[in-house]
């Protein structure tokens, strides 16, 4: 005769399981997602230099993507730089991060209340010779997140 047993030793495997995958998914998707704006400034940049512009689009504010259509940011971005320039990919260096309690985005608007903005060098070996940008790359927060702006209010 054999003994039956309760269905509580497969409850506590499932039970084990289900944990661990929504533990283990909460973990990947926190490590996809940051919350410091440094941090997207970086990510930002490094997908740039790494030739993954609709991968740093993706780190672009909404009023950014207003701008710029993904397809046309990466064709754009391809074109130029990696066309035109001749260029591989390029070093990038990111000065200190600094608070700005207003700031507007362009000549229409939209005005930001709590803005942090960076210095970033871009240095390209290309065609003309090394050249060095200096852009002033702005953050503010969108649906929660910090996403990347350039300044338009010119």
């Amino acid at each position: 005769m054999r003994r039956r047993r309760g269905p509580l030793p497969f409850l506590l495997v499932v039970g084990c399981l289900v944990i661990t995958v929504i533990v283990f998914v909460s973990c990947s998707v926190q490590s996809l997602t940051t919350n410091d704006p440094e941090e997207v400034i970086e990510e930002f940049y490094n997908s740039e230099k790494d030739g993954e512009f609709g991968q740093s689009w993706e780190l672009f504010h909404s009023e950014m993507k207003k701008k710029f259509k993904k397809s046309s940011y990466i064709q754009t971005k391809n074109h130029v730089f990696m066309g035109h320039m001749e260029v591989d990919t390029f070093e990038v260096e990111v000065g200190d991060l600094r608070e700005i309690n207003k700031w507007k985005f362009s000549k229409d608007g939209p005005t930001f209340k709590e803005v942090k903005a960076a210095d970033v060098e871009l240095t390209f070996e290309s065609q003309f010779g090394l050249l060095t940008i200096t852009q002033t790359c702005y953050v503010a927060k969108d649906d929660g997140e910090w996403r990347v702006l350039w300044d338009y209010n010119f």
